[in-house]
């Protein structure tokens, strides 16, 4: 056999050595278990969450700037109270007592209602630790992240 036909040889080898090696791999990686997916519920916001932001209330003839913060205690089933002060275009009202409903989706998606008329879209962390939202009512602008401040 030429020397160039061994080295032709050996290279092929090579190469394929490498490639079953590599196909080897990818096997056991694409073989390995998928990660779970989030699994939420109501039980998943529990504890009390404070919250801070602004936005805005839009009416027929412009804008209004709005700000809000406070904090709402979960229930862990659905439930929700809290304690809140607005300012409204420069109008505050302070310590405002509300309570509401909410549901939570496996997938951490969920709903919250306040005194049955302001609607919210919720976006949680699995832990539920933290949750964003965004304000689904007609004329009005305004989302916040939540963090928890206690578990009970």
């Amino acid at each position: 056999m030429s020397s160039f036909a061994r080295r032709t040889l050996i290279l092929t080898a090579a190469v394929l050595t490498g490639a079953a090696v590599l196909t080897g791999g990818a096997v056991v990686a694409s073989s390995a278990p998928e990660p779970a997916s989030p699994a939420c519920a109501a039980a998943t916001l529990r504890g009390t969450y404070l919250f801070a932001g602004d936005g805005w209330s839009l009416t027929g003839t412009g804008t209004v700037p709005l700000a809000f913060a406070g904090s709402e205690h979960f229930d862990g089933a659905g439930h929700v109270q809290g304690i809140s002060s607005t300012n409204t275009n420069g109008v505050p009202s302070s310590h405002n007592a509300f309570t509401g409903v909410y549901t939570v989706a496996a997938d951490c998606t969920g709903t919250l209602v306040i005194g049955g008329s302001l609607h919210f879209d919720l976006y949680l962390d699995p832990s539920g630790d933290s949750f964003v939202y965004v304000q689904t009512d007609h004329g009005a602008v305004s989302a916040t992240t939540e963090h928890r401040a206690t578990r009970t």
